[in-house]
């Protein structure tokens, strides 16, 4: 068999390669091709771009792009249209994927839809394309399975990913330390250059706040698509010792008492861990704006919003200061306040589901690509 694989993004590549991984088990010959990076690369994808190239975010940073985009959306659809997979996997990257599932319908190609767009979160009136173009969704959570019922959309819930990479992964259930004592403190600023030169600043100067008034041990951890010596640059400026640690090394986010975490998949995963966080995020002026008019959630962080409730606590825009972290951090590392949210995240998992999320989305793209 053969599959065109689309993603844009770290978290996208992570899930995709586990599902192609289930896949090669299904069938061993299976060929694929598309977006993606290193883990994918490793699965034998080819790519045709790697998501270093595709990571942008905002509206100012997505519009001076327009050309690269227009460039490779073309160069996929060519290859696609040439090669005639037995189906398209789009994974999360919704405002090229949605575009390329109206092309590949065009063609009269079967598309897969993992990780689906935030729709529960706003642009709702998204569904109506999906719809028309997606033949399956394959959703993580389960409330995202109701709303796609309930609008006539073919979907199947598989549980959250996450749960299986995780699976033996947890903090130990320490108290957060006595005042005097050692801090932990993991700085998880983003997938995206764009997300590390907004956001890592203002976490090295709470570092830099927390450490005045008592010791603290902190780390970046690097996400796969960011090279190590983009996060040298701010580290080497900052007035206190800070080590760089892979995030492929989930030891990374257990060895820490809190995080600083961007918004994104992230927390999440931080979440599972057990680690308690504040989450940190600033778009531009204009994106926010327009964020603040389309989006209608009380909460902008994804554990919150899977928990149903602010467990931790969310800072945005002018908020992401040194001083306003570092303050949000030393609240949540008050013992009462550590302890209730280390509990509150212990539930995520049962949230979220049972493991083998990427081999039930395997087993459904396999019955798809063979209809």
């Amino acid at each position: 068999m053969k599959l065109a694989v689309i993603t844009g993004e770290a978290s996208g590549d992570l899930h995709a390669s586990e599902v192609v991984r289930h896949l090669r088990e299904l069938d061993p010959e299976l060929r694929a091709f598309g977006f993606g990076g290193d883990r994918l690369r490793a699965q034998g994808v080819e790519l045709l771009h790697d998501i270093r190239e595709l990571g942008i975010v905002g509206l100012f940073n997505v519009i001076r792009h327009i050309p690269m985009f227009k460039r490779v959306f073309r160069e996929i659809v060519e290859r696609i249209e040439a090669e005639r997979p037995d189906a398209v996997l789009l994974v999360d990257y919704p405002d090229f994927n949605l575009r390329l599932a109206k092309a590949c319908r065009a063609r009269g190609l079967k598309i897969a839809y993992y990780i689906s767009p935030q729709l529960w979160a706003w642009r709702k009136g998204r569904i109506h394309e999906i719809r028309k173009n997606i033949d399956e969704m394959i959703v993580v959570f389960p409330f995202e399975e109701k709303l796609y019922r309930d609008h006539g959309v073919s979907v199947t819930y598989v549980g959250h990913p996450l749960l299986e990479q995780l699976e033996n992964v947890r903090r130990l259930d320490r108290p957060a330390p006595r005042p005097g004592e050692l801090l932990r403190v993991a700085l998880l600023p983003g997938s995206r250059r764009h997300e590390i030169d907004t956001l890592l600043p203002s976490m090295l100067d709470a570092v830099e706040v927390l450490g005045a008034s008592r010791p603290v041990e902190a780390f970046v951890v690097q996400a796969p698509t960011i090279d190590r010596s983009h996060l040298e640059k701010f580290v080497a400026s900052s007035n206190v010792p800070v080590a760089i640690r892979s995030g492929l090394d989930r030891r990374a986010i257990v060895d820490a008492d809190v995080a600083i975490c961007a918004s994104g998949t992230a927390t999440l995963e931080t979440g599972i861990i057990g680690v308690p966080m504040v989450v940190v995020y600033k778009l531009t002026a204009l994106s926010y704006a327009l964020a603040r008019r389309l989006v209608k959630l009380p909460n902008f962080a994804l554990v919150n919003i899977v928990a149903g409730e602010r467990i931790v606590p969310e800072l945005l825009q002018d908020e992401v200061c040194g001083p306003e972290i570092a303050a949000a951090v030393s609240a949540l590392c008050e013992p009462e306040t550590h302890a209730a949210t280390r509990l509150r995240l212990s539930a995520l998992r049962e949230k979220l589901g049972g493991a083998g999320a990427s081999r039930r989305a395997a087993e459904k793209i396999v019955t798809l690509m063979r209809r």
